[in-house]
């Protein structure tokens, strides 16, 4: 009755139904098999060990190697799945090449409780904490530049807001009279000829950037002022 008993533990483990059986016996000799099937409790209870697929499946590589299903999910509940992973993978390479090892189950246990990974070398270190200064050193350049572009937005909108508000604050002619003499400073070289063209009064002060420079120099001269 061994693989029977085997069947019925691994059913009423992993599925939503239980059973148990007796032998019918004529004489000394089993003849049949009377079965009790069930709904089984334990399907209706939260278990994170047989819901989670990933911890079922780490469950599963140490039961595969001998170790009791209990104690399985003992070591599984109590330890990184990382660290599951990695040992039974490394047990796995060492048999796969012929290693003599008598006990795999203990050779797990030991290997998860004791923590078997390869540890970095103090020269590995060294260089891992070096690449995370670098990481946070490049991530405070960029942090750096998105404030420095977002104060330089500020500013340009500021001194466009500003151009504006004195441009739209002057007589009609006056600002003709404004407009007219910024032309003429932007032929006379204050800008490259392209760009003085792109000047034509309005919204134009401040469209172009090289163009909202030179009004601001402009606006600066002593004779502007004083007008």
């Amino acid at each position: 009755m061994r693989i029977v008993d085997m069947a019925r533990r691994e059913i009423n483990a992993k599925t939503d139904i239980a059973f148990e059986y007796e032998e019918i016996k004529e004489g000394r000799k089993v003849v049949a098999l009377r079965f009790r099937i069930t709904k089984n409790p334990r399907a209706d209870t939260p278990d994170p060990l047989r819901d989670d697929p990933r911890l079922a499946r780490l469950v599963t590589r140490l039961t595969a190697h001998g170790m009791a299903e209990e104690a399985a999910r003992a070591i599984v509940q109590a330890h990184e799945p990382e660290l599951v992973e990695w040992a039974t993978s490394d047990l796995a390479r060492r048999l796969k090449g012929k290693e003599k090892i008598d006990n795999p189950a203990g050779w797990l246990r030991k290997a998860i409780e004791e923590d078997w990974r390869p540890q970095p070398t103090l020269f590995a270190k060294e260089q891992a904490q070096a690449r995370e200064t670098e990481r946070e050193a490049e991530r405070e350049r960029q942090d750096h530049e998105a404030k420095t572009a977002d104060r330089r937005k500020a500013d340009s909108a500021r001194e466009k807001a500003a151009i504006m508000a004195f441009i739209d604050g002057l007589p009609e002619d006056e600002r003709e009279a404004l407009e007219a003499g910024f032309r003429e400073h932007l032929a006379a070289g204050a800008v490259p000829a392209m760009v003085a063209k792109k000047f034509a009064g309005g919204e134009t002060w401040v469209a172009d950037p090289i163009i909202r420079v030179a009004a601001g120099a402009f606006f600066s001269r002593g004779d502007i002022t004083q007008a």
